[in-house]
């Protein structure tokens, strides 16, 4: 149970991933204008006062603010840190062609690219040290448990039963049969393929939900009396598992959103800032190694969201530049402007949506409610 004084704890742990995040995903911008010859006005951490801030040779002022919720790059002829007003007004000749519009179109994608870019790069990076030097651990995918009046007790699963495929894909850890179950549909069927003792054979099961629009369930616990494979890699195998891992994230994401946007499944369980705060939390208190795993999870998550078409998004600006480099001309500043706004009232419309359902859930958590 969370409360009122380590509530501050979980605030200290959300800041420092949205921090570290940020920096990453700010850090990609930066390291591609730079070589793309985009000089950089500033890099700042945070927002509001100035806390610290010094220039370097290159003439970028980099910066601490006292509101420590991002940062963000500005760029030469950026009127704003959102970099959506741009003007080379005042600017010799030379200086223009410093400026971020005065890039080609490739440049232009490449930087914009380069910020969600590096949130991947940053996880996979982060995985593959984790794989080379502590390991992964994995559940072995045997039933520790069968709920009862659960789909898997109808279907007649028992305790120390080992699935070895969903719908004959090949299950290697418990979180494998998760993952499988929890995107398929409310009373879909479903093919296990189980060994019990030295017989293999197949079950037809079907995943309930506990209420419409919710994850589907087959009611197995993962035995917690089960030696668990702990597994080092060396760093080509480590660097193809992180890539996978980041992919299967990035994957179950896709399809989550896809299913509520069809209405197969409802969007209590997205979180908003103060959802990510809790979880921040959580995880910071189940240990490092769970702290750090929780660090490349939402930076997979920043990156991937930051790649959809929306605008304001980095994903917003490539789509327009897809259109510019079919239509062999740029999008109007005036239909730029109207796109901008209208993905800044969807942002803004998601996150009062996350509010409401994060705070009675959070608020309940810290005064025992």
């Amino acid at each position: 149970m969370m409360d009122v004084i380590s509530f501050g704890g979980y605030l200290i742990s959300f800041l420092f991933v949205l921090s570290i995040i940020v920096i990453v995903h700010e850090w990609g911008h930066f390291f591609i204008a730079r070589r793309c010859g985009v000089q950089i006005v500033v890099f700042s951490i945070g927002f509001g006062k100035k806390l610290w801030s010094r220039i370097d040779k290159k003439g970028t002022k980099w910066q601490v603010c006292a509101i420590p919720l991002g940062g963000y790059v500005q760029m030469l002829g950026d009127e704003d840190a959102a970099s959506m007003k741009k003007s080379d007004a005042g600017l010799t000749k030379e200086e223009q062609k410093h400026t971020f519009m005065a890039q080609p179109l490739w440049k232009k994608v490449g930087i914009i690219f380069a910020g969600p870019f590096m949130n991947y790069f940053f996880a996979i990076v982060t995985l593959v040290v984790i794989l080379t030097t502590v390991g992964y651990i994995r559940i072995p995918p045997v039933v520790g448990e069968v709920l009862p009046q659960s789909a898997a007790q109808k279907a007649g699963l028992q305790k120390g039963d080992v699935i070895l495929s969903v719908n004959e894909k090949k299950v290697e850890e418990f979180s494998d049969l998760k993952r499988a179950i929890v995107f398929t549909d409310d009373g879909e069927e479903v093919i296990l393929t189980v060994l019990r003792g030295t017989d293999t054979f197949d079950v037809t099961i079907y995943p309930q939900s506990e209420k419409k629009g919710k994850m589907p369930q087959i009611g197995v616990v993962a035995p917690l009396e089960a030696e668990p494979t702990f597994k080092k890699y060396s760093i080509p195998d480590a660097m193809i598992e992180a890539t996978k891992m980041a992919y299967d994230i990035t994957f179950d994401t896709l399809v989550y959103l896809g299913q509520i946007l069809t209405g197969k499944r409802t969007a209590d369980d997205l979180r908003g800032p103060i959802g990510i705060a809790e979880a921040s939390g959580d995880a910071a208190k189940a240990g490092f190694w769970e702290f750090i795993m929780f660090i490349v999870q939402v930076s997979i998550a920043i990156g991937f969201i930051n790649l959809l078409p929306i605008p304001m998004l980095d994903g917003g600006h490539l789509a327009m530049y897809a259109v510019e480099a079919v239509t062999r001309q740029p999008i109007s500043e005036k239909m730029q402007m109207v796109l901008f706004r209208a993905g800044v009232m969807l942002i803004f419309a998601v996150f009062i949506f996350t509010l409401f359902k994060d705070i009675p859930r959070v608020f309940g958590r810290i005064f025992h409610l």
